[in-house]
């Protein structure tokens, strides 16, 4: 697995087991977890997801002794998102096990009891799996393409299909278009005028490919991009000033969860730390409880332990682009929806700004010029719920 992994805790109920080694192996803390429940393999990845792995044989005999069905109880109980993976050939011809009875636990998990039931064919596509949705469930779930996707036969192709994702543009258009120009370079500099000289290529397709290929992007599409924005200007989240004490800063609770708080701000005026959540999209009741940990235990961060221990107040912030009307009922926790326009500006400055460095760094590297200065645009100020 290419990800790092270091930012993943697991709490398994067989730490020196197999798939347990294996996951820490990837680089996976591994938290060991007493378990009053027998000889069960569990894997807690958060508060809401828990994974149970049997093997094919220990999945028959969960049937024979019920264990299977009181597990499936125990996790439904306690986890808004209950999996069970089955490891292995559920060889129930060799066990005398009638087929039915199989299917039917199978069936019973998901329809009953509510648990996902999932298939690997052995214990190193298990590991990997479990890794894959703690992953997923800390760090977060890559946003998927909606473009469907083929394997380029070559060159030309590859360059008909950057072609084809144009306004207006199938695979003939861009045939046309690439047969006209020359290269796909030669398209994305034509005017307007010289695309309408190629067939198929009217005045309003014109205008809406030069729109695409000449207008700035104008988008917040992950946290880090909210988070780039306030790094360099927190006014765009505070009415005075504050300073940035970390980012991607991590607490520990005291079982040794390892959390990751966005950012932590430290408002001089009023004395106070701020812990900082960022959301790309609308904030949402398990968001706050989140932000609750994370000040529960802020304590427990070196960063923070002697100031809070100074009697430095502590705060938290949910931040967000997207409008909300969520009323947190704390006082310690407030929901801030930052001006989309103004992070947008902000990101456009940052971009320019790395242009700049980039084309200084290349002359100092031949003759030698002078660090560019910085100018970003006002931000609007704040709204807090």
């Amino acid at each position: 697995m290419s990800v790092d992994l270091s930012a993943v805790s697991i709490s398994a109920t067989k730490p020196r087991g197999k798939p347990a080694r294996m996951l820490a192996e990837m680089g996976i803390r591994v938290i060991p977890v007493a378990e009053d429940e027998g000889n069960v393999d569990r894997y807690v990845l958060s508060k809401r997801l828990a994974v149970e792995r049997r093997t094919g044989s220990s999945f028959l005999r969960g049937i024979t002794d019920k264990t299977l069905f009181t597990s499936a109880i125990y996790l439904r109980e306690h986890f808004r998102i209950p999996v069970l993976v089955v490891e292995g050939e559920v060889n129930y011809e060799y066990s005398a096990f009638d087929p039915q009875a199989v299917r039917g636990a199978l069936t019973a998990m998901i329809i009953q009891y509510g648990v996902s039931v999932l298939a690997t064919p052995n214990v190193e596509e298990t590991a990997a799996l479990i890794a894959m949705m703690a992953r997923q469930e800390q760090v977060g779930i890559p946003e998927i393409s909606l473009i469907p996707k083929r394997k380029a036969t070559d060159l030309a192709d590859m360059q008909r299909r950057v072609v084809e994702m144009l306004p207006g543009c199938g695979m003939v258009a861009a045939r046309d278009m690439l047969q006209h120009f020359g290269s796909v370079a030669a398209i994305v500099t034509a005017g307007e005028q010289e695309l309408r000289a190629v067939r198929g290529i009217g005045a309003r397709k014109a205008r809406l490919i030069r729109e695409v290929l000449g207008a700035d992007y104008e988008a917040v599409d992950t946290e880090r991009n909210l988070e780039d924005a306030l790094q360099v200007c927190p006014e765009l989240l505070f009415g005075r000033p504050v300073t940035l004490l970390a980012r991607q800063h991590y607490v520990f609770t005291e079982e040794g969860e390892r959390n990751f708080v966005d950012m932590v701000f430290l408002d001089p005026q009023a004395d106070e730390v701020i812990l900082v959540e960022l959301k790309r999209d609308r904030v949402r009741r398990e968001h706050v409880a989140q932000l609750r940990r994370y000040l529960h235990h802020a304590s427990q961060s070196k960063l923070l332990r002697d100031l809070l221990a100074a009697g430095t107040g502590l705060r938290g912030v949910l931040a967000t682009v997207e409008p909300s009307d969520l009323k947190t009922q704390n006082a310690d926790i407030s929901v801030c929806i930052v001006d989309r326009d103004s992070v947008i500006q902000v990101l456009k400055a940052l971009r320019a700004e790395r242009r700049r460095a980039d084309c200084s760094s290349g002359s100092r590297s031949r003759a030698g010029s002078s660090e560019p200065g910085r100018a970003l645009p006002p931000a609007a100020g704040p709204g807090e719920r």
